[in-house]
C-alpha cells in the first residue's frame, strides 16, 4: 500500500489554509536544484569506485564507456533517494526551530503586553505588531498571528485558534501553551504569569539546546569529514596509482568495493544516530 504523506496544509478555524509545519513545502527550483546536486555527486562518486570496468589491454572499450554511464545514472539516482530525504529534514528542523524561536519571541511580547494591564485581544494586537517589527509579514509567527487575529475579529473563540496552532506546529510546548491558555482564559488565572512561565521554560529548553548543539559542532564536523575523506583518497589514488586504479576493475575489487561501500554507508548512518542528540 501507498504510504499517506501529511498536507502540506491544514485549514483553521477559518477554514484557511495554513502551514503544517510537519512537512518542509520544498520550492520547485530548490527541488529540481537539490536533485540535480545530488544526482551529480551521487554519480561522481560512483565513478569513483566503478569507473573503467571492462577495460582490454589497459584501454577502454565500448563496454567500459557504456558501464560508466550506466554506473553514472544508476549511483546519481540512488543518490537523489538518499540525499534529497537528508536535506529536506534538515530544512524541516530548521523550519521547526525557527518557529519554535519565533513563538518565544511572541511570549515574549505577549508578557510585556499583559504587564501594562491590557486585556487578551488588546495583548494579541500590540504583539502582532510588536513581531512586525522584527519580522517580515510572511515569516510563520506573524502569519499566525494575523490568524488568530482575524478570528477573533469574526467571533471565533481565540483558545481554539491557538489549539489549531499547536496541532499544526507539531511543537509540544506551543500545544501546551494552547492547553494552559485555554484554562487560564476560562477559569480566571493569572493569564501574565502563566505566559511569562512558559516563556520562560521554552528559553531555557532553547538555551540548554544551543549549548548542546555547540558542543556537538566539532564532532558533527569530523564525523562528515571522515565520511568524505574515504571517497577523496580512493579517487586519489586512482588518479595516481595505475596499478590500483587497474585493482578496481576486477571482480574482486567490485566485490570488495561493494562491500567496503555496504559498511560505509552503515558507519555513516550509525554516527549520524550518535551525534544528532535532541536537546
Amino acid at each position: 500500500m501507498k504510504k499517506e504523506t501529511e498536507p502540506e496544509f491544514i485549514n483553521s478555524p477559518l477554514n484557511h489554509p495554513m502551514p503544517n509545519y510537519n512537512v518542509y513545502r520544498i520550492k520547485k527550483t530548490e527541488s529540481i536544484l537539490v536533485h540535480v546536486i545530488s544526482f551529480i555527486l551521487g554519480g561522481l562518486a560512483g565513478l569513483v569506485f566503478y569507473c573503467d570496468l571492462f577495460m582490454k589491454d589497459g584501454e577502454r572499450t565500448l563496454a567500459t564507456h557504456i558501464s560508466n554511464t550506466v554506473v553514472f545514472i544508476v549511483i546519481g539516482l540512488l543518490a537523489e533517494k538518499f540525499l534529497v530525504p537528508m536535506y529536506i529534514n534538515s530544512q524541516l528542523t530548521k523550519q521547526k526551530n525557527q518557529l519554535k524561536t519565533q513563538f518565544c519571541n511572541m511570549l515574549e511580547s505577549l508578557t510585556s503586553s499583559f504587564s501594562t494591564g491590557s486585556n487578551v485581544v488588546n495583548a494579541f494586537e500590540a504583539a502582532t505588531k510588536d513581531l512586525k517589527m522584527q519580522y517580515d509579514d510572511k515569516s510563520f509567527i506573524v502569519q499566525e498571528m494575523e490568524e488568530i487575529l482575524s478570528g477573533i475579529s469574526q467571533n471565533i473563540n481565540i483558545e481554539v485558534m491557538l489549539k489549531n496552532f499547536g496541532e499544526r506546529s507539531g511543537n509540544e510546548d506551543i500545544s501546551s501553551f494552547a492547553d494552559v491558555f485555554e484554562i487560564c482564559y476560562r477559569k480566571g488565572g493569572d493569564m501574565q504569569s502563566a505566559i511569562a512561565r512558559t516563556h520562560s521554560v521554552i528559553t531555557e529548553k532553547i538555551a540548554i539546546s544551543d549549548e548542546i548543539e555547540t558542543k556537538l559542532t566539532s564532532n558533527k564536523m569530523q564525523h562528515n569529514v571522515m565520511s568524505i575523506m574515504p571517497i577523496v583518497l580512493v579517487a586519489m589514488l586512482r588518479m595516481t596509482n595505475d596499478a590500483f586504479a587497474s585493482s578496481f576493475t576486477s571482480l574482486s575489487g567490485v566485490i570488495v568495493n561493494t562491500v567496503a561501500i555496504g559498511i560505509f554507508i552503515g558507519a555513516y548512518k550509525y554516527g549520524l544516530k550518535i551525534v544528532n542528540i535532541k536537546g
